[in-house]
């Protein structure tokens, strides 16, 4: 957990308040992901919003623009900034116009403002170029004194701070649910397409490589474990509409050319979670954000199999030390709303344990626990319930004698 820098005076979120986030992790993730960011003031009487790039270092928010920048300026004279950042998701197309909305995540954040020395602004300068380019500035030839000199950094203090997500399914009125409109979730992301070089100066007359900070903004090909993971869901033989829905919904989304397990990359991520079984039943635990039962799982880490991470996940949250039961290929796939504005494309495995006591790790849920099937499907929150039918189907199908095979 981490800690809370809000509510304050300025950023109580009051409309729509359960949509708001006020922890650390939180803001400083939109933040760092969010672009530009706009900065507000009063100008000779006027109110003013400035678009600019910014960067953050701790609990310090780094601006940067030229020395007569008006917005800057005044924010240098108040002694305060306010500043907002936005990353804008997508939109929640409901069943009503009322209802429709747009996807997103922003930040609020107010604080002291001073403005950096010299001295101390020419490092944060080179850090400004890879906090916009990651890797750019070993490419660059360093900023003269002179560019340093005309340069204005203004440090915000982050005092206190809001964030507000509006993510997931859609809030329709339960009459509305069962109107025959579509309804549902539209992603939108930024991507950089093909990079435009240009053709003065030495580059008129050679072709200079697209250099590796540059690259790496691109979108990349599937890896490896992005194919197989691939492959395995395209064979899944859905259970129900959801699972069908949920099946096209993960292989469109592995298809972005991105990283679709990474966290920081974006709310629409690959998950891994495990059915675990074992001759006393399958183990479920009481998340213990959500406040429902469901199965263990959660993010999996750069570089991680999400096989792997399935049974991480499994020894973190219950402490039982699992292993792959039968073909080891993904069994079940859902598509859900998680916590902090995330939905989850969640990839399920089967994994086996010989039924030790769940011993869950500090900061996990205690109420962990073996079910027989049966009683599984009636403590499960609903959307789970014909997932364990269906496991409960194949385990019966494998003859329960020899489960641990």
């Amino acid at each position: 957990m981490t800690a809370d820098i809000g509510p304050g005076r300025h950023t109580r979120v009051r409309r729509l308040p359960e949509k708001a986030r006020y922890d650390e992790a939180t803001i400083f993730s939109i933040l760092d992901a969010a672009p530009y960011c706009h900065v507000a003031t009063v100008v000779d009487g006027r109110a003013l919003a400035l678009p600019t790039l910014h960067m953050r270092h701790g609990r310090t928010l780094y601006l940067h623009g030229s020395q007569s920048n008006a917005v800057l300026r005044s924010v240098l004279d108040s002694g305060h900034a306010s500043v907002t950042a936005t990353i804008y998701d997508g939109l929640r197309v409901a069943r009503s116009g009322f209802e429709s909305s747009a996807s997103y995540r922003s930040a609020v954040i107010f604080g002291p403002a001073r403005e950096v020395a010299r001295d101390e602004a020419a490092p944060l300068l080179a850090d400004f170029v890879d906090a916009v380019i990651p890797g750019r500035g070993s490419e660059v030839r360093p900023m003269t004194a002179r560019e340093t000199r005309l340069t204005l950094v203004v440090a915000v203090e982050i005092a206190e701070a809001s964030a507000k997500i509006s993510a997931g399914p859609t809030d329709d009125d339960e009459d509305d649910r069962n109107l025959a409109i579509w309804s549902g979730v539209v992603p939108a992301r930024l991507v950089y397409e093909t990079p435009v070089p240009s053709v003065d100066g030495a580059m008129e007359h050679v072709e200079i490589p697209v250099p590796p900070s540059v690259r790496a903004l691109l979108p990349g090909g599937d890896s490896e474990t992005v194919r197989r993971v691939v492959a395995q869901v395209t064979d899944i033989v859905p259970i129900n509409h959801r699972e069908a829905v949920s099946r096209q919904s993960l292989l469109d989304r592995a298809r972005w050319g991105d990283d679709p397990f990474a966290e920081s990359g974006s709310p629409w991520h690959i998950t891994a979670s495990a059915f675990v079984i074992s001759p006393r039943g399958v183990i479920l635990h009481k998340h213990r954000i959500l406040g429902i039962w469901v199965q263990p799982g959660g993010h999996v880490d750069p570089g991680e199999e999400p096989e792997t991470a399935a049974q991480r996940e499994t020894l973190e949250e219950t402490g039982l030390v699992t292993r792959p039961w039968g073909s080891g290929s993904v069994f079940h796939v859902d598509v859900h709303a998680g916590p902090r504005g995330h939905t989850h494309f969640d990839v399920r495995y089967i994994l086996w344990n010989d039924g030790d006591d769940p011993r869950p790790g500090p900061g996990e849920s205690e109420e962990v626990a073996w079910f027989d099937f049966a009683s599984a499907v009636e403590r499960a929150e609903p959307a789970l319930r014909p997932a364990l039918e269906a496991l409960a189907r194949r385990v019966t199908t494998a003859e329960r004698g020899t489960l641990d095979t």
